[in-house]
C-alpha cells in the first residue's frame, strides 16, 4: 500500500470511529413520556416499561381500557380507586373497626404492562382550596410499589403522605390490616400542596422518596419483596373528605 493509500484508509477509519462516538453519545429517551391534555399513554424505551396517565375520563372503578388491578374487583377486602376527569382520588371513606385499613389501592396489570424490581412511582398531587381537615382527621395519598393484589391479599410497599405531613413508608404483608412500619417522617416536610410531586423509588433493597426532587426519606433495607407493580391508594378516615384529596398526575418506570 503506498502512503497515499495509506492516508485515505485511516481517513475513512477515523470517520467510522468518529460515527461510532458520536452515535453512543446520544442520550436515550427518558424513561417516561410527558402526557398532558387528558390522555393518558404508555412506552417501552429501551430503559424499561413506563406509564403515565392524567386521569382523562370517570370511572369507579379506575380501569383505563383493563390496565389496573383494583382492590375491590380483585382484592376483595380494600376499596377500589375511583376517576373523575384529571383526578383519582378514593371511592369509599374507612371507618372504624375491622375495615379501617380498607384503603382504595390499584396496581397496574402484568397482562398490560410488567415492571422491573427496580421502579419508581410518581405523582402529583390534588387538594382542594381550603382543605384541612384537624384533629383526630387522617387522610393519605399513596404510592405503591412492588404491589401485588390477589383474592383476599395485598402485598408490596406503600409510600403514603398524609393530609398533616407524614411521609411514611409501610409494607404490607398481605391480609387486611397487616402491615409494617418501616419509617416515618412525622411533619418535617410538611403538608401536601395542590401541585406538589412526590417520587419513590424503590432500587434493590432501598426505597427513597422525594418532594418536588428533593430526597427526604430513605428507609431501612428490606427485601421482603422482590418484585411486584407501580400502584396508587388513598385513605380517607375518621370524618376526612374523600373528593378532597387525591392524584392529578400519575407516572411510574423502570429504574
Amino acid at each position: 500500500m503506498n502512503r497515499r493509500d495509506l492516508v485515505l484508509a485511516l481517513a475513512v477509519m477515523a470517520g467510522i470511529m468518529n460515527l461510532d462516538l458520536s452515535r453512543s453519545a446520544q442520550l436515550r429517551p427518558p424513561p417516561f413520556e410527558s402526557v398532558d391534555g387528558g390522555t393518558s399513554a404508555s412506552t417501552a424505551w429501551a430503559a424499561g416499561a413506563s406509564y403515565a396517565t392524567s386521569f382523562p375520563g370517570t370511572e369507579n372503578p379506575l380501569s383505563e381500557g383493563g390496565k389496573w388491578i383494583n382492590g375491590k374487583v380483585v382484592g376483595r377486602d380494600w376499596g377500589n380507586p375511583l376517576t373523575v376527569p384529571g383526578i383519582a382520588r378514593a371511592s369509599i371513606s374507612s371507618a372504624l373497626g375491622a375495615s379501617r385499613y380498607d384503603d382504595s389501592i390499584a396496581h397496574l396489570s402484568t397482562s398490560f404492562i410488567t415492571f422491573g424490581a427496580n421502579q419508581y412511582a410518581q405523582g402529583t398531587v390534588y387538594r382542594a382550596a381550603g382543605y384541612s381537615p384537624r384533629g383526630s382527621i387522617h387522610h393519605e395519598i399513596e404510592l405503591l410499589l412492588r404491589f401485588q393484589i390477589t383474592s383476599g391479599n395485598a402485598r408490596g410497599y406503600e409510600v403514603l403522605w398524609s393530609i398533616d405531613g407524614w411521609i411514611c413508608v409501610v409494607r404490607w404483608n398481605g391480609p387486611l390490616g397487616n402491615y409494617t412500619e418501616l419509617i416515618c417522617d412525622q411533619g418535617a416536610t410538611g403538608p401536601a400542596v395542590d401541585g406538589d410531586v412526590l417520587r419513590a423509588e424503590i432500587i434493590a433493597s432501598v426505597i427513597r422518596v422525594y418532594k418536588n426532587g428533593v430526597l427526604r426519606v430513605t428507609a431501612p433495607a428490606d427485601m421482603t419483596w422482590t418484585s411486584g407493580q407501580p400502584g396508587i391508594g388513598f385513605w380517607p378516615v375518621d370524618g376526612a373528605t374523600k373528593e378532597h384529596y387525591g392524584w392529578k398526575r400519575f407516572m411510574a418506570g423502570d429504574l
